[in-house]
Parts: structure tokens; C-alpha cells; sequence
């Protein structure tokens, strides 16, 4: 019996660590494909009371929380231990959509109302607290909920974090800028608090950049002075001569910057208005009448029997990778494309499916922040398939083919599905297509197909279309 418990004691030095973490509450370890919180022994008695209460088992009810319990496993040094369920395919905020990041946004909301009930709120509130586990997403930092401070009224001490995460992006899509709704997330400080102030509020610019500066800085600290937590305030200013007043102006402001403001803010944008080339390339596309479509779906159930999950570059409005994941043997979809509004189309499709995972992605020019793993380093599929697409890369966008099979091998486990099309850019008329180049051929596609990976097969499935299945090679 005593060997089996010190089988369960780990040592910190045997784990790993999140890269950047600043959490008072817990400290982050994996270990061996599984995620524990160490609970430091300040909050031990609060951190139980979460699960005593019964406030994260409602939160786990109403799928707002990654699944966490109490382990059998002991870490060296803590006395508490929690465990997460691992979400397999890790994501971050700019891989989301809008309608991804909304909804994103009322998992917040709805994490800090339950909260509140049982006396906690959610401090620490970006948007890398919260990942999609496939297409629901979950909040996933225990450590960012603490007791509410009473004397703040109904403000929310998370309000302006919540704010600059979710509702400035969510606003610049609405009104049409994507790739800086975007930017925020990859690109700390890119567009900050007093840009996003000039744009809502383009009144303050009036009178001159001065007075402008001078405006946000009353704004700004009129809002952080409310929603800051009381007993704080009193600890940085409790000998200033003025701080009565202070905590006056406080309690006069701080009911404004509450979580019901937070909900209306958010039920306000109804949708984004930025428009995109490729948005409705799927719209009229029926893959079951699709012959292609068809054939190629025949091919995933016998020729690749083995596999399960399926990850598509360019997926567009994911219709066809849907088709397949309800006619195949594949049961997990990953399903990609830079097209912000035909990647919402799919995540509208597939809300809450515990099946697919659609995320924003340019498998060409891919966008990350240095501090996250690539998405090659988080997700992979058994099949990686990229249709329809080659010709485009190469012809228009001067990508080698090199380049192209290097990053299908990056995302697969097993195979890869690729078409050519050896017509270019053809679109029908053979008249209109633009020349192709002499290198252009069906041979010097398959030969360089057959160098990256272990020829399976290759078939015309119709004009212009010609599908080559492969494995990765050992």
C-alpha cells in the first residue's frame, strides 16, 4: 500500500511548467499527457470551497468548464492537487472566427454569473483562458477566480480585461476590420486601449491630440479606479490625505462597470461586417451529387480504413470534410482556412458538435505569437487533405510545390490526399485559362509527390481534377 501512494508523489523537477504563467492561486504542471493544478497553500481553503459549494460541479453541468477534479496524485511541496481533462487539440483567440470569439465572450459571462452565486468572480479575464474543446468552448484557468471584494458594489473587477479581450475585437469586426481584431491577439500592444478609444469615440480628437490624450486619461482612470478591488485601493492609497474622497469617486462610478453592462456590451454586435474573396465558394456546392466528392470519399473508407481523424487545409465552408465525417469511418474533423467568414459558416454549422474543430488558419503564411507552439506542433491528422488549392499556391502565389508537401507532411500522422490540376487555372473555358508553364506537368507533380511521400494512388476524378493519395514516409 505505501509503495502505491509514493508511486503517485511527483517532484516538480519531473514536470513541465507553462512558459508564462502568473497565478497566485495555482501552479500549472503536465506530466506524461495529463495537466494538473498545484494548488499553493494560501488558497487551499478557497479552492475547496469551490468544489464543496457545488459551484464547479454547475459550471461542469453547463459545459463552461474544462472537466477538473480532485487527483490521486501527489505533487511534491502542495498539499491540494487538481486535474484537468486534456483538451487534444490545443487553440488560441486568433485562430477563432467572430461568431467563435462571441461565443467565447459568453462563456466568460456566463463562468462569472455562476460564480457570483457561491461569492467568486473572475479576475484574470483575456481571451487565453478560454479554449474550444472541438466546438465548444471552455474556460479553462481555475486560478483566475477569487472571492468577491463586497464593497465593490456590483462592479467586476475582471471588467476591463474582459473588455480589451473580447469586446474591442468582437467591435473592430463589426465594423469591418478583421485583421486588426485579429492583431490583437498576436501582437501585444499593436493596437492599444487609447488607439481603440480615438476610434469609438472620434468626438475626443476635436479639439487636438492633447486634449484627446487628456480625455482618455480621465476615461481611463475613472474606469480602472471603479472596478479596481477595494481593499486594494486602500492598500496603495490608504495614507494619501485624499482618500476618502477617492474611495467616494470610486463608489460613485464603480456600479457602471458590471457584469450586466458586460452582457448588453456583447448582445450589441450582432455580427461582423467585413467582406472576403473566397466567402461563398461552397455556397452551391452539394458534395453527395458531387461524383468527385464521392470518389474521393470512397477512397478515405478503402483505402485509408485505418485512419480517424481528418485535418483540411483550405477548407473553405468545410462541406465536403463534413460530408466525409458523416460517411466515413473519420470521427474527428479539424477543419481549416484563412477566409475568416467561410471558417464561421462552419463553426455556425457545427456549434457545440463534439466532432469538429474549425479554426482560422493560412497554411502558407501561418500567423503565431513566438511564445505559442505552431499549430503543426499541436494538431495533427491521420489524413491531412488539401483540394483544390495547389494551382492557386503555385501559379498565382509563386509557393513552390516543395514548400506545399513539407507542410502537409507537418500535419499528418499518416496520409495526405492532394490534388493537381493540370489545366491551371482553368475555370471552364479552355480559351480564357491562362497558359501554364513549361514545368507545369503531371510528371513533375508526381514525381515530386513520390519523393515527399509513399505513393498509394492517383486518379482523374474530373476535368481539371486529378486526386493523389500518399502515406508518410518512416
Amino acid at each position: 500500500m505505501e509503495e502505491a501512494i509514493l508511486t503517485h508523489v511527483l517532484k516538480p523537477s519531473q514536470l513541465k511548467t507553462a512558459a508564462l504563467s502568473i497565478d497566485k492561486v495555482c501552479k500549472l504542471f503536465f506530466h506524461e499527457n495529463r495537466v494538473f493544478r498545484a494548488v499553493n497553500k494560501d488558497y487551499i481553503n478557497e479552492v475547496k470551497e469551490m468544489f464543496d459549494s457545488g459551484m464547479i460541479q454547475e459550471l461542469l453541468d453547463n459545459q463552461l468548464f474544462v472537466e477538473t477534479w480532485i487527483s490521486d496524485v501527489k505533487i511534491e511541496g502542495f498539499e491540494l492537487v487538481l486535474e484537468h481533462k486534456q483538451i487534444t487539440y490545443w487553440n488560441y483567440p486568433y485562430e477563432w472566427s467572430f461568431n467563435m470569439l462571441k461565443d467565447a465572450a459568453n462563456v466568460v459571462l456566463d463562468v462569472n454569473k455562476i460564480a457570483n452565486k457561491y461569492g467568486f468572480e473572475l479576475f484574470d479575464v483575456h481571451a487565453y483562458n478560454v479554449v474550444y474543446d472541438m466546438s465548444t468552448p471552455k474556460y479553462v484557468d481555475l486560478g483566475s477566480l477569487f472571492k468577491i471584494d463586497e464593497k465593490n458594489g456590483k462592479s467586476w473587477s475582471g471588467y476591463l480585461n474582459f473588455y480589451n479581450s473580447f469586446y474591442m475585437p468582437l467591435y473592430l469586426y463589426k465594423k469591418g476590420f478583421s485583421d486588426l481584431s485579429q492583431s490583437l491577439f498576436l501582437f501585444n500592444g499593436f493596437f492599444s486601449e487609447q488607439d481603440f478609444f480615438k476610434l469609438k469615440f472620434k468626438y475626443s480628437e476635436i479639439f487636438g491630440s492633447k486634449i484627446s490624450g487628456l480625455l482618455f486619461k480621465g476615461y481611463s482612470n475613472k474606469r480602472r479606479l471603479a472596478v479596481a478591488r477595494h481593499f486594494r485601493v486602500v492598500e496603495k492609497y490608504g495614507k494619501h490625505k485624499h482618500i476618502n474622497l477617492l474611495l467616494k469617486f470610486k463608489k460613485t462610478f464603480q456600479n457602471r462597470y458590471s457584469l450586466k453592462k458586460a452582457y448588453r456590451l456583447i448582445s450589441k454586435i450582432k455580427h461582423s461586417s467585413f467582406d472576403s474573396y473566397w466567402k461563398d465558394y461552397h455556397t452551391n456546392i452539394a458534395p453527395e451529387n458531387n461524383p468527385r466528392f464521392l470518389r474521393i470519399t470512397d477512397f478515405i473508407k478503402t483505402e485509408l480504413n485505418d485512419a480517424n481523424s481528418l485535418l483540411e487545409l483550405a477548407s473553405n465552408q468545410g462541406k465536403f470534410a463534413n460530408f466525409v465525417l458523416e460517411n466515413s469511418q473519420i470521427n474527428e474533423l479539424i477543419a481549416t482556412d484563412y477566409d475568416k467568414n467561410a471558417l464561421d459558416e462552419i463553426y455556425v454549422n457545427n456549434k457545440k458538435s463534439k466532432t469538429v474543430l474549425p479554426l482560422i488558419y493560412d497554411f502558407v503564411r501561418p500567423n503565431s505569437r513566438g511564445c505559442d507552439l505552431k499549430m503543426e506542433q499541436r494538431i495533427k491528422g491521420d489524413v491531412v487533405m488539401a483540394l483544390a488549392v495547389t494551382h492557386h499556391l503555385i501559379l498565382v502565389q509563386d509557393i513552390s510545390l516543395e514548400h506545399i508537401f513539407n507542410v502537409l507532411k507537418a500535419f499528418t500522422k499518416k496520409y495526405v490526399i492532394v490534388e493537381f490540376m493540370p489545366l491551371g487555372l482553368y475555370s471552364g473555358d479552355l480559351e480564357k485559362t491562362p497558359p501554364i508553364p513549361d514545368y507545369y506537368t503531371f510528371d513533375w507533380f508526381k514525381d515530386m509527390f513520390c519523393e515527399s511521400f509513399d505513393y498509394i494512388l492517383d486518379e482523374e476524378t474530373e476535368t481539371n481534377r486529378h486526386v493523389f493519395i500518399g502515406k508518410l514516409k518512416n
